[in-house]
């Protein structure tokens, strides 16, 4: 069990990984526009990736935060799924026998 001082230092380090995050991406957002202002081309393709990173940040997020949700229920799934799929896997009283 943590302390709630415990806790508020984990949220602070959270919170300044999350800024640095978007910092970095920022950044790399910005200096494809700059490096493709300066030379004439197109800067579509890089700024594409650095939506791709920030949407792959973005899903592991929500997936992480979710975790602990959703394992118990694929676990419950996978049990129902073989108790329908084989008749004879679980011990006891057999239905529809």
């Amino acid at each position: 069990m943590t302390s709630a001082a415990g806790q508020d230092a984990d949220d602070e380090r959270r919170n300044v990984s999350d800024v640095a995050g978007v910092a970095v991406l920022g950044s790399c957002a910005v200096w494809s526009l700059i490096t493709a202002a300066a030379h004439g081309g197109r800067p579509e393709g890089v700024l594409l990736a650095v939506l791709a990173v920030a949407a792959g940040h973005a899903a592991g997020r929500i997936c992480g935060s979710l975790l602990p949700v959703a394992a118990p229920c694929a676990a419950a799934l996978a049990g129902l799924g073989l108790l329908v799929a084989v008749p004879h896997f679980a011990p006891g009283p057999q239905p529809g026998a």
